[in-house]
């Protein structure tokens, strides 16, 4: 058969146009992101006064007694008048009221049936006053009354890595390596609900999820206020809300307007190792990441009453606020915060915990034994001058004044 040669280039024209309709079908398909209900813009970085954003400063100063002593914070929850503390021995629980004075202490380590290893997740239930503790190690949840007397220990069948209450049960969440669990539907999850035993009932958060991605490290990705669980895989750039019912729905996607920072490709993400290397001239893939320019996102997120508060960065640091009455967001690079330097260093340390619209942070005794007669006048100089035991460390509590 003998075609025309104009035929020809007709037909390769179709075909040509064929193949652009389909690569840009293929480059319009629908962006995750963009379907979150609320979206949260990250802009150049702000050039903020420290003065017009921290306000409403509060100090409390932990007693220091016998069976009080502790060292360096690692996390604070809040519940009703009452800090629940725990350190960086991963054993122990202190019980202080809201103006510091020690109640008691969860310290039961140990190798008994009551007894755990090590706390590996540290939450409150405030709905029914309680304090959870899990132990990877012995695969076990330790359950605590609001006083810190213990009233159940329930065995688990898998290793818990964050335990939460949720209704009469509980939600264990994972965001990190596979092939940690035995149970398939487990093992392809990342969030798994348990009744009040302990067993597995159901999961959310499949693989193929939009953005979900897992990678070889274990970061604290949740945050659960008045039952609403709110979830972001590490690296996502989407929050999820888990509804009533285990329903999964995208809350909040965040979109980069920055000149300054990007955002890892999906390729990036799924391919990227959290790995430390030993050695000044060995940098991990973070850190690579990070002075290219990348912003990366661990997962710490709170919805707060007025705001929703980010972390992001790995060495350097980054937070983003965004007010829900504005519907604005304020992007800040700690670098750029004007004031003084002292209190900026303090202020901007990370938070121990972050509750209603306040944010409260433990100043490391030894840094506030270097910047104390350094800092300017104010509330904070004044307190720490009053302040002559140096041991037991301090709390200092603040609201932000979102900027107009």
């Amino acid at each position: 058969m003998h075609i025309k040669k104009s035929n020809m280039k007709n037909s390769g024209i179709v075909v040509i146009a064929a193949l652009l309709l389909f690569s840009a079908c293929k480059e319009k398909q629908a962006d995750p992101v963009l379907e979150a209900q609320y979206l949260i813009e990250i802009n150049n970085p702000a050039n903020i006064e420290l003065e017009d954003f921290i306000v409403d400063v509060d100090t409390i100063r932990l007693e220091l007694s016998d069976v009080s002593v502790m060292h360096e914070i690692k996390n604070i929850h809040i519940m009703g008048d009452r800090y629940y503390i725990s350190t960086w021995d991963h054993a122990t629980v202190y019980i202080f009221d809201s103006r510091g004075k020690y109640i008691n202490k969860i310290m039961d380590k140990g190798n008994g049936p009551s007894e755990y290893i090590s706390v590996t997740s540290f939450e409150v239930d405030r709905v029914n006053k309680r304090v959870i503790l899990a132990d990877n190690f012995s695969r076990r949840i330790f359950v605590y009354d609001e006083n810190g007397n213990q009233l159940n220990v329930i065995q688990l069948d898998f290793g818990p890595i964050i335990i939460l209450p949720y209704e009469d049960g509980f939600i264990n969440v994972y965001s990190g390596p596979r092939h940690e669990y035995q149970n398939p539907e487990m093992e392809n999850y990342n969030i798994h609900f348990l009744d009040s035993q302990g067993k597995f009932i159901s999961s959310a958060i499949e693989i193929g999820t939009p953005e979900r991605i897992d990678i070889g490290s274990r970061f604290k990705t949740d945050c659960l206020e008045n039952g609403e669980i709110l979830f972001q895989p590490v690296l996502s750039d989407i929050i999820y809300k888990i509804e009533e019912g285990k329903k999964v729905m995208p809350l909040y996607g965040l979109v980069n307007k920055s000149s300054k920072h990007k955002f890892l490709s999906q390729k990036d993400k799924e391919t990227f190792e959290y790995i430390v290397r030993i050695g000044d001239d060995k940098k991990s893939q973070p850190q690579e990441k990070e002075s290219e320019g990348f912003l990366l996102s661990w997962g710490s997120v709170k919805d707060l009453n007025d705001y929703v508060f980010f972390a992001f960065g790995y060495n350097k640091k980054y937070y983003l606020y965004y007010s829900k009455s504005l519907d604005k967001s304020i992007f800040i690079d700690i670098e750029r915060v004007k004031g003084d330097k002292n209190l900026v260093d303090m202020f901007f340390s990370s938070p121990k915990s972050i509750h209603g619209n306040r944010f409260y942070i433990s100043p490391h005794p030894l840094l506030i034994d270097q910047v104390k007669d350094q800092l300017p006048d104010g509330i904070l100089k004044t307190f720490f001058e009053n302040t002559h035991d140096d041991l037991n460390p301090v709390l200092i509590s603040f609201s932000i004044k979102f900027p107009e």
